[in-house]
């Protein structure tokens, strides 16, 4: 069930997140300079790997759990940097950055760990 979960997240959520945020970044794309630019090809790179990590986990292949804890936590160090550097512009009012922040770091390091804790199957399915 939670493997169906997370893959669902890395599969749909995760790309749907991250173009909204990036829909609303490619404005001023420019006037934010290289660092953002390459936050945003490290956030799309990175994302892919999870989409991939994702399809893995859907299909219960060999090493999915490897490359999910590797997505999760590739997610997780890009949240941590988006959350905590002024690189990435959040659309969110005053006194509410920070506890989301906190939520989305949470969200992923739970994630994180929980696929630290997950067996690969022996057998993979056909």
């Amino acid at each position: 069930m939670l493997r169906r979960l997370l893959a669902f997240v890395l599969v749909v959520w995760a790309p749907l997140n991250l173009s909204v945020s990036a829909a609303a970044l490619l404005d001023s794309l420019a006037d934010r300079g290289w660092r953002a630019i390459v936050l945003l090809v490290v956030r799309l790179a990175v994302t892919g790997f999870g989409v991939a990590a994702g399809r893995a986990l859907w299909s219960q292949s060999r090493g999915a759990f490897t490359l999910a804890r590797w997505a999760t936590g590739l997610s997780l160090g890009v949240a941590l940097v988006t959350a905590t550097t002024s690189i990435w512009p959040t659309q969110l009012p005053p006194g509410l950055r920070e506890p989301v922040a906190i939520a989305t770091v949470a969200w992923h390091a739970l994630w994180f760990l929980w696929t630290l804790r997950q067996q690969e199957p022996t057998q993979p399915n056909a």
